[in-house]
């Protein structure tokens, strides 16, 4: 069986090394980008099973951006999404950011906030595939 690919976005090159290799022990094969654009160029050059997302990349709703955009492309509407940050915490001091995110419907399946629980992003992970693949199968694809 081919290995479920993996798009793990995040600015902090430190916390995506060690993510990645933690999913890569659990046999997936994990694509990296800091930034949305360099998500959304990884996401133009192969499609990805799931995507692991920061919000607060370049600009404090990079993430919104890729996640939505994800979301409204048929074309990958059906990549689930997984939401990694620490943005929750800037909610008091930058409402008037993030308050236009707040009014439309979450692009992502789950949402951890940072620090993240690796078993439990793999636990995650394992479950939003593993519906992907009954989706896929139910709609005969």
């Amino acid at each position: 069986m081919k290995a479920k690919r993996i798009l793990l976005v995040d600015d902090d090159r430190d916390l995506v090394a060690g993510v990645k290799a933690f999913l890569e022990a659990r046999d997936y094969d994990v694509d990296t980008a800091h930034s949305g654009i360099e998500a959304r160029e990884r996401l133009a050059a192969k499609r990805p099973d799931l995507v692991v997302l920061d919000i607060m990349m370049d600009y404090d709703t990079d993430g919104f951006n890729v996640a939505y955009k994800l979301r409204d492309e048929p074309e990958t509407e059906r990549i689930p999404v997984i939401i990694m940050s620490g943005f929750t915490k800037e909610l008091e001091t930058k409402t008037h950011i993030f308050e236009p995110m707040m009014y439309r419907e979450w692009p992502a399946a789950k949402f951890f906030e940072k620090p993240v629980k690796l078993a439990d992003l793999a636990a995650a992970i394992a479950e939003l595939l593993a519906a992907a693949d009954e989706d896929a199968v139910a709609k005969g694809a």
